[in-house]
């Protein structure tokens, strides 16, 4: 008998395998390895583009530093003889800023945190600018601390608001944190925030987490008090501000006092806030 031979079929499994050809693995590659470097590029320029800008800024901080003079000797006047009248009623700029304002008229004040990286100029604009832009007005992530845009600052209004980025390197106002530990807050109880004409400084009156809300919610919204125009109001921002306070810190303010709020970033919830609020 003739024995019939069946065509053996392969298998899928024992069938090459198949699916790009040489080209296409090639283009891959290179796509691969390109989307790579790019990344790797982008991470190097960031990273070396906020160690300048650290950089630029301690030497501002350095400029203050090396400027700062002592305060001028008391004179006693001898009895008889009345004080002589100034001579000018003008603001005079302290030294130490001299020079920093004549390389950017947009500053209005210097904040320094004793125990935090926070030792930066404030700027001014009427708006976000410095948001993201340095103190030499280039483009920049870190941006500089600005007072909010709605406040005065010629005089200096109730409330002056500051904000700054919570930078994960722990500048700008990151430090800010740090007073979530009431210990913190014992060792460094005061702000220094300098006008270009006084030397100021804060105690502080509360510590909170809050958000910025929808214009629809009617909830207490910290950053809308700018402004008092009454006893009432005033001592309603200070009741609300020590009830939402994550401690008590001691101190608190009355109508007259002027205000301070820092604020940065928070991530404890959407548009979240860590808020610092001290009077003068």
């Amino acid at each position: 008998m003739r024995k019939v031979r069946r065509s053996r079929r392969k298998r899928w499994f024992e069938e090459p395998c198949v699916i790009f050809s040489r080209p296409v693995w090639f283009v891959l590659l290179m796509f691969c390895c390109s989307t790579f470097i790019l990344s790797a590029t982008m991470l190097i320029w960031g990273y070396t583009q906020g160690e300048k800008e650290e950089a630029s800024l301690k030497e501002l901080a350095a400029v203050v530093a090396d400027s700062i003079v002592s305060p001028a000797p008391v004179v006693t006047i001898p009895s008889g003889m009345s004080e002589p009248l100034p001579t000018s009623q003008e603001p005079v700029l302290l030294e130490q800023y001299r020079a920093l304002y004549e390389q950017n008229a947009d500053i209005v004040g210097w904040i320094k945190i004793d125990g935090t990286e926070i030792d930066y100029p404030v700027m001014y604009t009427g708006d976000d600018f410095y948001l993201s832009h340095d103190f030499d007005k280039a483009e920049s992530k870190s941006g500089v601390p600005f007072i909010d845009k709605r406040c005065i600052v010629e005089p200096f209004g109730t409330n002056t608001i500051i904000y700054g980025h919570h930078m994960k390197k722990g500048t700008m106002f990151a430090g800010l944190e740090g007073y979530e530990d009431e210990g913190f807050y014992k060792k460094q109880p005061t702000i220094r925030f300098d006008t270009l004409y006084e030397q100021q400084e804060y105690d502080i009156i509360a510590v909170f987490k809050s958000q910025i809300y929808r214009k629809s919610n009617t909830v207490f919204k910290h950053y809308n008090f700018l402004n008092s125009e009454s006893w009432a109001e005033f001592d309603d921002y200070i009741a609300n501000i020590k009830a939402l306070s994550l401690y008590d810190t001691g101190v608190t303010a009355e109508y007259g006092d002027e205000l301070i709020t820092l604020s940065t970033c928070a991530y404890h919830t959407v548009n979240g806030q860590f808020v610092v609020v001290a009077k003068k």
